[in-house]
This record gives C-alpha cells, sequence and structure tokens, in this order.
C-alpha cells in the first residue's frame, strides 16, 4: 500500500493552546548585548522543541506517538493505529509504510512484537511523560484511539448478530406459516370426512330390512352412528386458531371467547377467591370428617361439552401452555378425551384413535407421562403418550389370563402395574403396564382359570365379584373395588385377599342402590357415586359412612346418573353425569 508523505500539524498535549509563534528577535542598536543574547537563546531552545514535538507525531493520527512500533524503514507509527490499518487490509501477510511506501512481511498478525523506537521512546519520556495502562488511568488520547480501533469490529458485532437473528426469524416464520396451513388442511379433511359418514348414513336408511338382519342390532348401530355424527358436527366452528405473540406460536382454542349458556356455566361464586381450607394428607380422620360434614360446596364449574361423559382424572403432569395440570374427561359416544382447564372449561387437549371405540376409564403413569384408556367395546386397553400419540394397546377379548371383556374402571399402582375391572368376568385383574402379562387375579374364577393360574406360578384367588365397575388405589398400596352387582365395597390387598368390605342396598343416606364410581382422596376418605341415589356417599377408611352429597337434578350442584368421580390434591370433587351430559367441579 502506496501512500504519499502526509503533512502533519503540531498539536501541543499540555494544557496550554498552541505554541505561540517563535518571535523574531529584533536587532535594537540601543538594547545590551545580554538582552540580545537571552532573546537569541530563547528563540532557538523553542525552534528545537517544535522540531522535537514534530518528530513525536504519529503520521496516521496525526496524535502524539502511543506505544511506538517501528518498521524495518525505520518509520515509527501508534501500535493502535498499525492493528487498525492492518485489519481494514484483505491481505494481511505484509504491512507497508504508510509514509514511504515500503513493505514489510509479518510472520505473525500479532504487531506488538515490532520493535519499539529506543530514542522516540526516550524523547517521550523527555517532553511529556504520560501515565502509562499499569498507573489504573489512560490519557483523554489513549482512550480516543482505543475506542477508535474498537468502532468497525462492533459495527461487525452489530450486523452479524443481527443477520443472524433475521434468518432464524424467517426460519421461525416459514414454520409457523406452515403449521397454520396445516390446522386448515386438518379441518377442510374433517369437513369431508363428516360428509361421507352423513351420505353413507343416508344411504343406510333408505336401505329396506331383508334377510337375517337383526332390527335392533341395526337400529343400535344406526344409533350409534348418528351419535358420533352429531357430537362431531356440535364441535364445529369451537375451534380457534390463535397467534400467541409473545411465545411466537399458533395455538388452537376450544369453545367461544365467552363460554357461557349450553357449553360452560361458572356459577357466581366461582369469581371470587376459592375457600382456602387447612386440611393435608396427615389431617386427622376427626379433622377431615368435620369439614365433609360442615363444608358448604357449591359448583365452581358445570362443563356440558360431550355427550355422556364417564371416566374423570387430573393428570400428575402440568399442561405446557398452564403450568398446572388438566382435567381429563372421557367422552364415551364420540370417542374422545377432552383435556380441560379446570378453570374456566376451555378444552386444551383432545386425545382419539380410530380404533377408539368407547373410552371408558381413565389412569396415569406419572414417570412415563403415558395415559391409561380402557375400552369397554374393544375389551382392551389403549396406552397414550403426554401428547396424545398412541403407544400400544393391551390385552385382547377373551376370559383367559391377560384378556378382558368389557373392562370399565382402571387404577396405577406404584410399582408398574396396572388394576382393571375385568366387568365382563366378574374379576379383577393386576396386569404390566409393558405387555399387559397377568400378575395377579382375583374375582369368581373358573376351575379351569385357578389350575392355569397354579401351572404358571401367578396369584389367583377365588372371590365373590359381580360386575365390578371401578377401582381406586390407596397410599398403603390396599386395592378398593366398587362391586356394583353385590351394591357393596370391597378392600384387598395387591394379592386379593380382602381386608374389609362396607355397604348395603338401599335407598337412605350410607346405601346403595346403583352404585358406579368409586375415588379416594389424599387423607384416604372413600368417596362413592351412586347413581341410583344420585349422591356422593363420603366413608371413612375403614368403611364408616360420614355423610352424603348432593340430590337428583340436572341444575349445578345436582346429579342424575354419576359415571366417573375423582379428587384431587386441594379437595375438589369433580364428577361426571352420564344422563345430564355434564362434568361438575365442585368445592
Amino acid at each position: 500500500m502506496n501512500r504519499g508523505i502526509r503533512s502533519s500539524r503540531l498539536i501541543s498535549y499540555d494544557d496550554t493552546a498552541r505554541s505561540p509563534p517563535m518571535p523574531i528577535p529584533l536587532r535594537n542598536r540601543h538594547s545590551d548585548v545580554s538582552g540580545q543574547r537571552s532573546s537569541y537563546e530563547g528563540g532557538k531552545k523553542e525552534i528545537i522543541t517544535k522540531n522535537i514535538e514534530q518528530l513525536l507525531i504519529c503520521g496516521l493520527c496525526e496524535l502524539r506517538l502511543t506505544a511506538p512500533k517501528m518498521l524495518n524503514c525505520q518509520h515509527t507509527f501508534c501500535l493502535v493505529c498499525l492493528e487498525s490499518c492492518l485489519q481494514k487490509q484483505p491481505d494481511k501477510t505484509y504491512l507497508g509504510c504508510f509514509t514511504c511506501g515500503a513493505k514489510q512481511l509479518l510472520k505473525d498478525a500479532d504487531l506488538s512484537a515490532l520493535p519499539s523506537n529506543l530514542h522516540i521512546d526516550n524523547m517521550l519520556l523527555m517532553m511529556h511523560p504520560t501515565p502509562t495502562l499499569s498507573s489504573g488511568h489512560l490519557s483523554p488520547v489513549t482512550s480516543y484511539q482505543l475506542e477508535n480501533s474498537r468502532f468497525s469490529e462492533i459495527n461487525d458485532e452489530i450486523n452479524g448478530c443481527f443477520r443472524e437473528k433475521i434468518l432464524a426469524l424467517q426460519r421461525q416464520q416459514s414454520e409457523l406459516l406452515d403449521a397454520a396451513q396445516g390446522i386448515l388442511n386438518d379441518a377442510i379433511c374433517s369437513h369431508e370426512v363428516v360428509r361421507e359418514k352423513i351420505e353413507l348414513l343416508l344411504v343406510s336408511l333408505r336401505r329396506p330390512i331383508v334377510g337375517s338382519l337383526d332390527p335392533v342390532q341395526l337400529y343400535l348401530k344406526l344409533h350409534k352412528d348418528m351419535s358420533i355424527i352429531l357430537e362431531e358436527v356440535s364441535l364445529w366452528g369451537q375451534e380457534r386458531i390463535l397467534f400467541n405473540r409473545e411465545k411466537l406460536k399458533v395455538e388452537t382454542l376450544f369453545g367461544s371467547p365467552a363460554q357461557t349458556g349450553a357449553q360452560v356455566k361458572r356459577s357466581s361464586s366461582s369469581r371470587q377467591t376459592p375457600i382456602k381450607h387447612q386440611l393435608h394428607p396427615n389431617s386427622s380422620e376427626t379433622t377431615v370428617a368435620q369439614f365433609y360434614k360442615n363444608h358448604v360446596y357449591k359448583p365452581r364449574l358445570m362443563w356440558n361439552h360431550c355427550q355422556r361423559p364417564s371416566g374423570v382424572s387430573f393428570a400428575p403432569w402440568n399442561h405446557e401452555s398452564l403450568e398446572k395440570p388438566l382435567l381429563y374427561v372421557a367422552g364415551s359416544e364420540c370417542r374422545i378425551v377432552f383435556g380441560i382447564n379446570k378453570a374456566n372449561g376451555q378444552i386444551m387437549h383432545k386425545i382419539t384413535h380410530e380404533e377408539l371405540s368407547y373410552p371408558q376409564g381413565l389412569a396415569f403413569d406419572a414417570e412415563r407421562k403415558e395415559m391409561f384408556v380402557s375400552d369397554t367395546w374393544n375389551h382392551c386397553i389403549f396406552v397414550f403418550s403426554h401428547d396424545g400419540n398412541l403407544l400400544r394397546k393391551l390385552c385382547s377379548k377373551g376370559d383367559q389370563a391377560g384378556q378382558l371383556r368389557s373392562p370399565q374402571g382402571i387404577a396405577f399402582s406404584s410399582d408398574d402395574f396396572i388394576f382393571v375391572c375385568d366387568t365382563g368376568n366378574d374379576r379383577i385383574q393386576c396386569l404390566s403396564t409393558i405387555d399387559g402379562k397377568l400378575h395377579s387375579q382375583f374375582g369368581r374364577l373358573t376351575k379351569d382359570q385357578l389350575i392355569k393360574a397354579s401351572q404358571t406360578k401367578t396369584t389367583a384367588r377365588m372371590v365373590d365379584l359381580k360386575n365390578p365397575t371401578d377401582i381406586a388405589v390407596q397410599k398403603d398400596s390396599s386395592v378398593l373395588v366398587l362391586d356394583a352387582g353385590n351394591r357393596r365395597v370391597k378392600m384387598f390387598n395387591r394379592f386379593g385377599e380382602q381386608l374389609l368390605e362396607f355397604g348395603q342396598t338401599g335407598t337412605i343416606n350410607g346405601q346403595f342402590q346403583y352404585p358406579e364410581v368409586i375415588g379416594v382422596d389424599p387423607a384416604g376418605f372413600i368417596l362413592v357415586g351412586d347413581g341410583g341415589n344420585a349422591k356422593i356417599l363420603v366413608y371413612r377408611p375403614n368403611g364408616q359412612f360420614v355423610t352424603a352429597l348432593g340430590s337428583r337434578g340436572d341444575s349445578a350442584g345436582k346429579f342424575n346418573w354419576i359415571s366417573g368421580i375423582c379428587i384431587s390434591k386441594d379437595w375438589e370433587i369433580v364428577v361426571s353425569d352420564y344422563k345430564n351430559h355434564a362434568v361438575q367441579l365442585i368445592f
């Protein structure tokens, strides 16, 4: 890089302004000789000072040299100025002198290795000593040069940073547009599927009944198909697609902006701050019993967004957008498991599968984040991941070990087993959550079943059970079975040995008419949903009756047929009503 010799200007670095012009000595024949000599010496000193100052000026920044470095041609420049110029030129293998144009090959890009000009260093110290970097203070000139050298680097960093961010935002924009288009395509496809179902149903209705067709079975099939279509049509228009500007995410919300009327009803008390209680899992039985007797339960939510709900349960993990667990409801008629926000009834998640026919009971594996759904019509257990993907199916139809017939209630055990109410076979089976292999069974077992259990060395016990419909596991791993056919609640250990039994048929408080579901609160109290009496019956852990909640009706706080029950860790009671097509959360 060749550049011409640059002119320099002298800058004073002391507190005064520019140096005054050199005084011209006046010859006065009347002045004395000593005065003339003093004036001449003073002028000569100022000329020398100017010449020295000019030697100490950098030819690049035109300021006093700072950390001077000497090139092979003996010209000296500031280290910072040399580094800045080297950074700007594309070829970093050489450095050209900016005074004479001579090129100097560089072995290392670190210019601090260049030799210092000892004469310049000594003159700098002699003229105006400046604080060094080790003193902890920088002169204004040094600070200016450092900032100037970093300016281009900062610009490059800023430009590079924003280029990366812009590219990332463009990629995210493309993904969001694809997601929105995918939702639209799914909606169009769903619409076409429903239209095809309607057309097929109309064809079936016009076809005459001939041959060996059973009119009753045909009517039931047509009724089922019609119910499914009506349920799907009723959900049209309830999905709202929103763009979350804060999270940069396309979200699908279910329900209208103001969910009122026939969809979600909230009592006036739900707008108030919920009453806090002092209960905890280790509370005494007397304290919990007094709470159930004296607490005034009020419905906080009445959700009637699906036909014929059955099993209900809280997930043991938090939903990603709510940071709290969802309440899951099994919609038996619509073949969908709904995940809803208990605060407002908003549908946050829907789980279904083309093979799912009649979801009934719900259970969860907190460690693996898996959901177990019993299918009464398919005689099996569906296992879904926490995001709704089908992982596996357990069991098949039959009466042998590991086979089911019309299963209903299920409960998860802490040692990777699930207890299943094999309702059609009048027994309880303890199965592996991985492959459905039988671990133990108890109930009305046949002689053949007992012999095979002995041969396979699995636990089997003959117990009087008739149409068991629901099951729950206590904190001490004891198993509570609702023996609906015998109108009894029976407690067993995991091997089928009976520990406790209570309940009797009747219509007064504490008696059963058609009990169907059972739940356990955090303190071990037992809650039984009796559809025949339209009440929730509360019992101590030892089976002693405490109180009854609710009455028959179709308004908030009343029931028509209780088909599901669960109790949260905050003693919130969730009840599904098969005939009222509603789910209530009371507290």
